[in-house]
């Protein structure tokens, strides 16, 4: 578009500033004033990182007067690794990342983290946005020049094999046909920002997109083997959900064991008598009749045969040999596929060519071949420069990184019952300059950032207030509250405890392909993990169903469908949290330890720097004196209460007393009496003899330590450490 004609020119520096401006002043409103350097060094590396600023960055910064201060930070931070976590993050709520299947029999999946660092190196290596999305449908389809690139983009059709998936389902078909609309409904909104799934069981009621279309698209996903090493099997247990047949080789063959054929033969012998056996007692009344232990007759047979299962598994099982990921592959099978009735699975009605959305006009869109699937035509049309919605949807996340909003509000629907843009030809510039500039995604974050409308201060205005409340002109600049992650890291980074190399893999990756209940040993295993972990939150585990507390409680993004905007709310649980959960505390008291063991500083010091780590400012006079009156208060107060004695308590040492302390939240009884008979335990949900303990809160050496770890937890629980302006 051309750029609009503006009254007041020395006010922009670019395009973007010359459109937000034309918009002001056609509503006769004035832009606010810019944000002082305080401010704005905390915002855009909150934004650019995910993590405050260091009281050194902000130091640095303040003292430099040249002109090209801001614009070597912004580099900086771009280059950071930090900016791969943060906005590789955000492509992660979109792709709906997660460790496991969720739904009703929630099973892990060991080898998801390796699609979550695919996602994080592509965004701090600054992959093309339109190379990024190819290798995502159909990297397995691409030609590589190394096995390395093969296994990247092998591993990045980890994009279309990560949804929720019900196990549990008894009908194969419906399995498949819910595993391919959940897989439609994640490349359109993704992507294309449109809810083609909508027209799974009839013409889209809003937008022109009709049934035959979406068809056009699950032809190409049914001509696709969906390689998440699972299957689908009503009532299954152990390892029957897992299909080591459906997980990707990668670096090449899997190492054969010379003897393999050998033990697989004997060992598939011992599991079909040990399941014969088992299936011979099942629910008879003898095998219901409880044994001496209290537990049903039959259950040694069942254990008997889960154990053959496991280690016929463990013979079969490519992830124990080699190399494996999860993603895509072309099936051997490639068809069109016929319309369903009303959606049903097995109501089938004519066949419809493989294809793409009508509505969404490309015109070099490329033809499929009869022998492929077609998903590397698929990717090639949704990354054709000539695609209007591809750079548009994207440019309009960045924008709504950065300002709060998107330039469209309903960022992962662009269709008629989505929001209209605020500023369509800003969109339409930022989408064309995003192509022009070869689809990277760092230098549309850059030019976003260095413009002067994201440079304004967060003042209100009276004018603004009443004719544009809700600063969709952008007259300001929006207050946020940081995310969950932002909250966690920066708690971690002002204790000085975070822990900022990527970690190995996942803790996921131990896991066995059985069943996770909510309540039983795992989660309770990896709720642990979770809270004993100093590293950045995005690499805490993410099985479905367990968010660890310190992202569920400000609203996590939900792990089952596309999320281009998480939801901000203010509820009791978060107060609740910053006041009594064990991290918080224990972070407090370790903020507390560096400001205490900072002998060269006073109160007043220690004061400033708490604020300075906190809150990147420095304190008023009026808040040192506070500060320092309630830490006196608090000491003299706590010196003078004795201390409660110490309860020993017993920890478990069998594995059905470590299974029983997870199911009851019990610790020992601690007086030695004995504890009453465990409930039955499932072998299934046995994982390891591990005694599951739950994070402590640490006690403060002193009634000094105490005060300033009281003043440090309240200066972590408040709005202004919660919110970015």
């Amino acid at each position: 578009p051309s750029l609009p004609e503006i009254r007041n020119p020395s006010w922009a520096q670019g395009a973007i500033d010359r459109h937000v401006l034309a918009k002001l002043e056609a509503k006769g409103l004035s832009p606010a004033k810019d944000a002082d350097g305080v401010a704005l060094i905390r915002r855009v590396t909150f934004d650019l990182s995910g993590l405050p600023p260091t009281t050194e960055t902000i130091d640095s910064f303040l003292a430099d007067t040249s002109p090209s201060a801001y614009e070597s930070l912004v580099d900086r931070l771009l280059n950071s690794p930090a900016y791969g976590e943060r906005w590789g993050r955000h492509w992660l709520d979109v792709a709906r990342y997660g460790e496991s299947t969720g739904s009703s029999r929630n099973v892990p999946f060991p080898h998801a983290w390796r699609y979550r660092d695919y996602v994080i190196d592509a965004f701090q290596n600054d992959k093309p946005y339109d190379q990024f999305i190819r290798e995502q449908v159909a990297g397995d389809l691409l030609p590589a020049d190394s096995p390395e690139k093969r296994d990247e983009q092998s591993i990045a059709t980890g994009f279309l094999a990560l949804g929720v998936k019900d196990v549990n389902q008894r009908f194969k078909v419906r399995f498949v046909m819910d595993n391919v609309d959940e897989q439609i409904d994640t490349v359109s909104r993704s992507v294309l920002g449109l809810t083609a799934s909508c027209a799974r069981c009839h013409d889209h009621k809003f937008d022109p997109i009709p049934q035959k279309d979406y068809y056009a698209l699950a032809g190409i996903f049914r001509s696709t083997d969906l390689c998440a090493g699972v299957r689908n099997k009503m009532g299954g247990g152990g390892l029957d959900y897992y299909d080591t047949s459906m997980l990707l080789i990668l670096g090449g063959e899997a190492k054969e064991d010379p003897d393999a054929a050998a033990k697989i033969e004997k060992a598939t012998a011992a599991y079909e008598a040990a399941k014969k056996d088992f299936e011979a007692i099942r629910g008879t009344p003898d095998g219901l009749a409880l044994g001496p232990n209290g537990r049903p007759r039959q259950q040694p047979f069942r254990q008997k045969m889960i154990r053959a299962q496991a280690e016929l598994m463990a013979l079969t099982d490519p992830a124990t040999r080699g190399k494996v990921g999860l993603g895509v592959r072309d099936a051997k099978a490639v068809a069109d596929t016929e319309i369903r009735i009303r959606g049903e699975a097995e109501r089938l009605g004519p066949v419809v060519p493989r294809g793409f959305l009508g509505v969404v006009p490309v015109a070099d869109a490329p033809p499929i071949p009869k022998d492929q699937s077609g998903r590397l035509e698929l990717a090639r049309w949704l990354t054709s420069p000539q695609n209007p919605l591809t750079p548009r949807v994207l440019a309009n996340r960045v924008w709504k990184h950065l300002f709060g909003a998107g330039i469209v509000q309903t960022v992962d629907n662009f269709g008629t019952t989505g929001d209209t843009p605020s500023h369509p030809e800003l969109l339409d510039h930022l989408a064309s300059q995003f192509v022009r500039d070869g689809w990277s995604v760092k230098r549309l974050v850059r030019s976003v950032v260095l413009s002067r409308a994201y440079r304004l201060g967060a003042e209100e205005t009276p004018a603004g207030l009443a004719l544009d409340p809700s600063n969709r002109l952008v007259w300001r600049h929006s207050p946020r509250r940081l995310t969950a992650e932002e909250i966690r890291d920066a708690t971690l980074l002002a204790a000085g405890t975070l822990d900022t190399r990527r970690p190995e893999s996942s803790p996921a990756k131990e896991l066995k392909v059985i069943e996770i209940r909510n309540n039983g040993p795992e989660a309770a295993k990896f709720g642990t993990i979770a809270r004993a972990s100093r590293h950045r939150s995005v690499y805490l585990p993410l099985l479905r169903g367990l968010t660890p507390t310190s992202l569920e409680v400000f609203d996590f993004a939900e792990q089952g469908m596309v999320t281009g905007s998480r939801d901000a709310t203010t509820v009791a649980t978060q107060v609740l949290y910053l006041l009594n959960d064990p991290l918080v505390k224990n972070q407090s008291l370790a903020l507390a330890e560096r400001l205490v063991q900072k002998s060269d500083l006073d109160d007043a010091g220690r004061v400033n720097l708490a604020y300075r780590l906190t809150l990147g400012r420095s304190p008023s006079p009026q808040e040192v004196v506070r500060a320092r009156l309630f830490v006196d208060e608090y000491e003299l107060a706590v010196g003078s209460v004795e201390p409660a004695p110490e309860v020993a308590e017993t920890e478990p040492t069998s594995k059905e007393d470590a299974l029983a302390v997870a199911d009851t939240g019990a610790t020992g009884t601690g007086n030695g009496a004995a504890r009453p008979p465990a409930p039955p335990v499932n072998p299934d949900e046995i994982v390891a003899a591990e005694v599951i303990v739950k994070e402590r809160v640490a006690q403060p050496s002193s009634p000094r330590a105490a005060a300033w770890s009281s003043f440090c937890q309240a200066l972590l629980g408040s709005a202004e450490f919660r919110y970015v302006k």
